[in-house]
């Protein structure tokens, strides 16, 4: 099972890695929220669409699904959800014979 890497982003005063747990810097305590919702948009945006998903707002999940996408291009988990969700709403709007 694929483990997820640990939260990459660095303090700029300190290029101390960010605490997992506070998304702060060790040393400086400055908060590094904004940096790390940079840094992980694509994902943060893919596991929002995974939830609308779940809930049936497909419509909605294909947007984010294209901005992680954006961001992130090679986020293959996002990029097989956006085509499985974007079928399933291509099929929804079908007149039905």
């Amino acid at each position: 099972m694929d483990t997820v890497p640990p939260i990459d982003v660095p303090c700029p005063q300190c290029a101390l890695p960010a605490d997992p747990e506070t998304l702060r810097c060790p040393s400086c305590r400055e908060d590094l929220a904004a940096l790390v919702r940079l840094r992980y948009a694509g994902r943060i945006d893919y596991n929002e669409a995974l939830e609308l998903a779940r809930v049936g707002d497909d419509s909605s999940a294909v947007l984010l699904l294209r901005r992680a996408l954006t961001v992130e291009p090679g986020l293959e988990p996002a990029r097989e959800l956006l085509a499985a969700l974007s079928a399933r709403v291509s099929a929804a709007r079908r007149p039905v014979d």
